[in-house]
């Protein structure tokens, strides 16, 4: 006798269940979903205690016809398709015809439904999957479902539900999610009798954004609009100060689908790749629009991972979408004065006398190393005042002045600002150069307000670009090692650096082969001269072990690269006279990117003309 049987109908639905319904908060997704394929203008959902006792969705949708609404919850039984072919063009968020037969195995529900055609609704009730009664119900056209006694039927999965915060939560961040997928759709969320969230439906994700985060968030978006091919992305995406230490508000809506896709948050990556730190992850709010049939929503029971069939394409666009955006936009740290807060100033007298009894302190001092350490020794004085003050002002040097070599000479004929060929937040920002603060910042005037600007990061983007410029046109220029540097590495060492031993010669390093596991370094590019060898090759090695399973050989390349400009910038605490500032900036204002360093590091903190005013009480 076979031994192979039929599962009995309630079993399979609690089975089905179990994949589709994992919590209160997969209910009130698949319910959500069939008010907002229903049409619904407005849905109030109402909980208690996290869904564990109730939960219940009204809406004003098209509500359900007497005649269909025992056979909406019957397994595989739905509106939205008819043949296989509909599952590659699919254009709602349900259509398996699962949701309410697998609620409805683990629950007691109660629903009333009319359709706009019917002049009265109809009243059901269900238990365990089974109709208990069905009754005409005089109600307005919509659809009224009330969940309770979640897995009274299965007490083993009840038990693994958690506490009543956690389970509010997730649904919480349902509905949060369906807002912002659907801002012309008003949405209430109710627990316990309180009222959490209330959006006004109005058409504008901002309004959404607004009404879920709230203002701080709000002014730290970038609006981003972008088309290419058979893709249109719209919506929000944040600055690059303005960061989380996790992906949880990268929200994507594809085809107003809330869903979660690695391509999409890679692409993202890419395109704030030398805009923000790593570990740092920019929030998203994207709207993303595109052919039904590029997209496979039946992957996952819960329909939130899909798959695209031009993924790499799809990546690519959305990483060209996000830089162009970035690239529109003026990225520096905005530095905001708090203007709830009044300090408290204790007044003081300057004393000019003081002042120009030290040396050091002249702003627009130009001279050599050697004029930099005189300055900065305690063991000079200044025998002429006046002479000295004069000289300060002389050397108050803009940097409207052009300089006609690399050997420091001046004219004054060419009257061009800094940024005046970029885009037109850059132009005309640098007036002058006061000093520097520290031995690490740039102190500057500009046109919007005052700008202190890191010396390292801004020189480790000029080298950056410079050398990347010269890898693609293969024209690194090397400086052969009086004494080449051994190196001993371990067997997998020694087999990375073999692997890639051709594109660290393209990067202008040159490693020979000098045993099993020794190597020599015999040649470095110009630019790390002044650093060791073996440290350099030793840091190239770590980078390679840590990102080898990520990288692909072009994101690796502008690691390495990165890592060595970084090496080689000039290091803050160092000393640099009014000429080398000049130029430093000069070139700064020349790269793609002069607000951020390759690994994201803000280069200029601006603290504008108003807020200045300000705080000064103007």
């Amino acid at each position: 006798m076979g031994i192979i049987k039929q599962l009995p109908e309630l079993v399979a639905n609690q089975i089905s269940a179990g994949e589709v319904i994992e919590r209160p908060a997969s209910i009130v997704k698949e319910l959500v979903e069939n008010s907002i394929d229903a049409g619904s203008t407005e849905i109030i959902i109402e909980v208690e205690n996290g869904g564990k006792d109730s939960i219940r969705v009204i809406d004003n949708g098209k509500g359900i016809a007497d005649d269909d609404l025992e056979l909406a919850f019957a397994r595989y039984a739905t509106s939205k398709i008819e043949t296989v072919s509909d599952l590659y063009s699919i254009r709602t968020l349900g259509f398996r015809g699962e949701a309410l037969a697998s609620i409805s195995s683990i629950s007691k529900v109660e629903i009333y439904s009319r359709s706009k055609d019917s002049l009265k609704g109809s009243r059901m009730l269900l238990e365990g999957g089974e109709i208990i009664k069905k009754e005409p119900a005089g109600i307005p056209v919509g659809t009224d479902i009330t969940i309770k006694d979640i897995f009274y039927n299965t007490p083993a999965r009840y038990k693994y539900l958690k506490t009543i915060n956690t389970e509010f939560g997730h649904i919480s961040n349902i509905i949060s999610r369906e807002a912002l997928a659907y801002p012309e759709i008003k949405f209430t969320l109710i627990h316990n009798k309180r009222e959490v969230l209330k959006t006004p439906g109005t058409g504008e994700l901002l309004d959404a954004i607004y009404t879920i985060y709230g203002e701080e968030i709000i002014n730290q978006l970038i609006k981003m609009d972008y088309e290419e091919s058979y893709i249109k992305i719209n919506g929000f995406i944040s600055r690059p100060d303005y960061t989380r230490s996790s992906r949880s508000h990268q929200l994507f809506f594809v085809n107003k689908r809330t869903v979660y896709n690695r391509s999409l948050s890679r692409g993202i990556e890419k395109g704030y790749h030398g805009f923000i730190a790593p570990g740092r992850y920019p929030l998203v709010f994207l709207n993303i629009k595109l052919n039904q049939v590029l997209v496979d929503v039946n992957v996952h029971p819960s329909k939130r991972e899909v798959k695209f069939s031009r993924e790499e394409i799809i990546e690519k666009i959305v990483e060209k979408g996000v830089k162009k955006t970035l690239s529109q936009v003026n990225t520096a740290v905005q530095l905001k004065i708090n203007k709830r807060r009044e300090a408290k100033f204790q007044e003081t007298r300057f004393n000019f006398k003081e002042y120009l009894d030290r040396p050091n302190l002249h702003p627009g001092q130009i001279g050599s190393e050697e004029r930099a350490r005189e300055i900065h020794s305690t063991n000079i004085q200044a025998n002429d005042k006046q002479e000295s003050a004069e000289k300060a002002k002389d050397n108050l040097i803009t940097l409207t002045e052009k300089r006609d070599n690399i050997s420091g000479s001046r004219t004054r004929t060419d009257k061009r600002v800094i940024g005046e060929e970029k885009a037109p937040f850059r132009a005309g920002k640098i007036k002058r150069i006061f000093g520097q603060i520290l031995n690490t910042y740039i102190l500057a005037e500009g046109t919007d307000g005052l700008y202190i600007i890191d010396q390292h990061n801004a020189h480790e983007r000029v080298i950056y670009e410079r050398y990347f410029n010269k890898f693609n046109q293969e024209e690194i220029i090397r400086q052969a090692l009086i004494v080449p540097v051994n190196i001993e590495l371990t067997t997998g060492e020694a087999e990375l650096i073999n692997k890639h031993l051709s594109l660290l010669n393209k990067l202008g390093i040159k490693i020979e082969t000098f045993g099993s596991n020794s190597f020599i370094v015999t040649e470095l590019p110009v630019f790390l001269k002044n650093i060791s060898g073996n440290v350099i090759v030793r840091e190239i090695i770590d980078r390679i072990i840590e990102n080898r399973q990520s990288h692909q050989a072009a994101e690796l390349i502008t690691d390495l690269i990165s890592l060595m400009a970084c090496k080689a910038a000039i290091k803050a605490g160092k000393y640099m006279d009014m000429r080398e500032m000049e130029e430093l900036l000069l070139d700064l204002f020349k790269t793609e990117n002069p607000e951020r360093c390759p690994h994201g590091r803000p280069i200029i903190v601006q603290i504008s003309n108003a807020d200045i005013a300000r705080s000064m009480g103007r």
